[in-house]
């Protein structure tokens, strides 16, 4: 059994939304407790501290993040959770570099190195925008566009479990029914071997 928090990103965007990723928190938390782990949930729009939720890292073995993409990377409130979270104990091992050598080993002084995390992200934009090479994200792919996010763990020494999800086109043309049994295959194949 692992202790795995779902960080539970579903913030409104202009008074309205959120609830579609609390559904995907909610399924996490579902499945990976019929798999057999102990998953627990933080709502980034909820009252939190810091220091608590950064107590929170430091006990599971691995972390969920789940947001809706707005202006192509996180809501602010999830990008306020980190910031506040990750500086209040998680950065401990400073950046990696040494006063002899700081030009080598930036990000490499994460503490957390036990840990890994998994990104599931809501989108409405087609697949087709990140994969093929004409359209807007030139071909690049999902982990490409959130690389600051998985930097940010890294950053912290976790690593990355598996498959980042991805649901696209929550708006325009949803497929939700489907994009939920995506996403439990994917939490299933991601943790099958935590």
């Amino acid at each position: 059994m692992a202790k795995i928090l779902i960080v539970d990103g579903g913030v409104p965007f202009h008074g309205v939304g959120g609830t579609l990723n609390h559904s995907y928190a909610e399924l996490a938390q579902k499945t990976l407790s019929a798999m057999g782990h102990e998953a627990t949930i933080t709502r980034v729009d909820a009252q939190w501290k810091a220091a608590e939720e950064a107590d929170k890292f430091k006990a599971a073995d691995a972390v969920i993040l789940t947001f809706a993409a707005w202006w192509m990377g996180t809501p602010w409130q999830v990008k306020q959770y980190i910031d506040e979270v990750f500086c209040a104990g998680l950065s401990v091992g400073g950046d990696g570099r040494t006063r002899t050598d700081p030009a080598h080993n930036y990000g490499r002084g994460g503490v957390l190195t036990d840990k890994k995390y998994m990104l599931s992200i809501t989108w409405n934009a087609p697949l087709n925008a990140f994969v093929d090479p004409g359209e807007f994200f030139g071909g690049v792919g999902i982990d490409a566009v959130l690389l600051p996010v998985h930097k940010a763990f890294q950053f912290i020494g976790m690593k990355n479990i598996g498959k980042t999800f991805m649901a696209n086109d929550v708006i325009k043309n949803p497929t939700h029914a489907e994009d939920f049994a995506r996403f439990e295959a994917t939490l299933k194949e991601n943790f099958a071997a935590l």
